[in-house]
């Protein structure tokens, strides 16, 4: 294992903390500005926001990391609501040759995208943030340590060009694990928000990379168990066709007479009948 670092000082953590526009209706807005003194990340959680970066725009969603570098100009304002972000300003960082507190060379785009690392990036934000707001003995310490954690796993993704690769098969490790959670669990009330906890992706990457393992979404892969398992409930069974609604997960028996016409071609009954 290699001992070689890109960081030359480790960042000091100064401030954090999160918002939640859930239910709120007003926007999002900080109008051009910049940080002489410090750098920050934003994280954004949920929504879309346009941001104004040193003169350049960009949009962002959910699982992306906006870094303001120190001294550069830039706006903020939210565009698709519910919208939540999370952010940390720091000071001390050096990469390499870089400037003072800059994690991303002055000409790269400032923006990260983080794919299945959005859950291990965010919690690390939130005990960052958690800790300092502690206020007890060696808060300021434990936060800084997070801190220098959280750059070390950004830094995988930004600065070392075989991340894509290592990342690769753990990702193709977690669509199997929400296949096979489906196929044992179709009859539980599994969401793609579920799956996503399930198997530490975003939910959006987790739906991306199952859809191009297994050819559809997650979703739909569900209501194929579920009408395979009526299906076989139906021709092994006498039981009622509202029982069998119920045992394949489905709260009321119209919802399941839709599903099962939608992807069979005929009614529940007239399945059995034929069969």
């Amino acid at each position: 294992m290699s001992e070689s670092t890109i960081f030359r000082r480790p960042p000091l953590f100064l401030a954090g903390g999160s918002f939640d526009l859930s239910g709120n209706p007003d926007r999002f807005l900080l109008e051009l500005h910049k940080h002489d003194a410090n750098s920050e990340i934003l994280l954004i959680e949920e929504g879309e926001g346009m941001f104004e970066i040193d003169g350049r725009s960009y949009t962002a969603g959910a699982g992306t990391l906006l870094v303001y570098h120190r001294g550069v100009w830039h706006k903020e304002q939210s565009t698709k609501h519910p919208f939540r972000a999370s952010y940390i300003g720091f000071r001390e960082l050096q990469v390499e040759e870089l400037p003072p507190d800059f994690f991303l060379p002055p000409a790269a785009a400032p923006i990260l995208h983080l794919h299945d690392q959005l859950p291990v990036i965010r919690n690390l934000m939130r005990d960052c943030i958690s800790e300092f707001r502690r206020n007890e003995p060696e808060s300021q310490t434990i936060a800084n340590h997070y801190l220098a954690i959280l750059f070390a796993k950004l830094a995988r993704i930004a600065h070392y060009s075989d991340a894509a690769e290592r990342t690769r098969v753990p990702s193709k490790e977690a669509v199997w694990k929400a296949k096979r959670i489906i196929e044992e669990n179709y009859s539980a009330p599994l969401t793609l928000e579920s799956l996503a906890e399930a198997t530490y992706l975003n939910k959006f990457h987790l739906a991306h990379l199952f859809k191009d393992e297994m050819g559809v979404s997650p979703i739909q892969f569900l209501i194929y168990c579920r009408m395979e398992a009526a299906k076989r409930y139906l021709r092994t069974t006498s039981l009622q066709v509202k029982e069998i609604a119920e045992i394949v997960g489905y709260q009321s028996e119209p919802s399941f007479y839709n599903v099962f016409m939608k992807v069979n071609g005929v009614t529940p009954r007239k399945y059995r009948d034929e069969g």
